[in-house]
């Protein structure tokens, strides 16, 4: 059950980014399974922003050096990008805030399909990943350099853990913010 747009829409019609402060009402705690950040947002009540976080204030959020879940799983365009849904025992929480430091988006055009591919590459605490973009601005961005690998700066990255599908759960990057596009300090 989604929040429709006119709910999540600030009172100007502007739908909120990454990094935007804003207060919305919650009607209570919904947790399914491992996902235990999951809550029932009241539809009825439209959001408001109060500001944006900055560079500074972010990186007092991040989870330094946190194991993303289990690692040693992989899809045939991915590195360690998924769980076996019989470890889902082992998992307690389906999202982590990374800083990572010379990852790159890589685009491509699997064969037989009709939009490029974006994943993004990195190193975190001693592992190698290979992750689907969802975040549809990085996505939107990288697609228009075309096919190949593009650097990232200093980064950090939203790390979702996905519902079951097909006997897995997909580590997917929701977010990917560059340090390049947020302002040190904030402005509220």
């Amino acid at each position: 059950m989604g929040c429709p747009a006119s709910g999540r829409q600030f009172p100007s019609g502007v739908e909120p980014r990454p990094l935007d402060i804003i207060s919305v009402r919650l009607v209570d705690p919904r947790p399914i399974s491992f996902q235990q950040e999951n809550c029932l947002i009241d539809s009825d009540v439209r959001w408001q922003r109060w500001g944006r976080i900055g560079w500074d204030e972010l990186r007092l959020l991040e989870d330094p050096g946190t194991r993303l879940w289990r690692s040693g799983f992989h899809t045939k365009a991915g590195t360690n990008d998924r769980v076996p849904a019989d470890k889902e025992g082992a998992v307690s929480d389906s999202l982590k805030l990374i800083r990572v430091e010379g990852a790159t988006v890589q685009v491509d055009r699997p064969w037989g399909q009709d939009e490029p591919a974006v994943r993004v590459q990195f190193q975190h605490a001693g592992s190698d990943y290979t992750l689907k973009v969802t975040d549809p601005v990085c996505e939107e961005r990288y697609r228009g350099r075309g096919v190949g690998h593009h650097p990232l700066g200093d980064t950090f990255l939203t790390i979702s853990l996905s519902e079951e599908l097909n006997g897995h759960l997909y580590k997917l990057a929701a977010a990917v913010i560059e340090r390049s596009q947020v302002e040190p300090h904030g402005r509220r």
